[in-house]
């Protein structure tokens, strides 16, 4: 699993996830996905590279948005693959993290400019 971290502004950060958010990948990337929760507002999590989550994955995405949601910050993912989609939204995460197509959308829905 690998992480790549891209500030798009002033504390609005984007992060790639690339593989397999299972046991492994999440403990991979935890450290810095903690960081980044940490250091942002607005967090939005590309997942186009990510084809399998599991339960220890969406535990990761959750306590990174209810951190920032404890200081008034957003998460939102985007471009998810089908089956972690249908995961994702079967779990419940949609009711409290947004699900978008794209990155733009998931900007948007954080009353952030896409252009950011």
């Amino acid at each position: 699993m690998k992480i790549e971290r891209t500030p798009l502004g002033p504390d609005i950060i984007l992060v790639r996830l690339e593989g397999r958010l299972d046991i492994a990948g999440a403990a991979a990337v935890e450290p810095e996905f903690k960081s980044s929760c940490e250091a942002a507002r607005v967090l939005v999590v590309d997942l186009s590279q990510t084809p399998f989550m599991a339960s220890i994955g969406i535990r990761l995405l959750l306590a990174g948005a209810k951190g920032l949601h404890r200081k008034g910050g957003t998460m939102g993912l985007f471009a998810c693959d089908s089956q972690v989609e249908k995961v994702l939204r079967a779990t419940g995460v949609d009711q409290l993290v947004g699900i978008h197509a794209t990155r733009d959308e998931a900007l948007a829905a954080a009353g952030v400019s896409p252009a950011t």
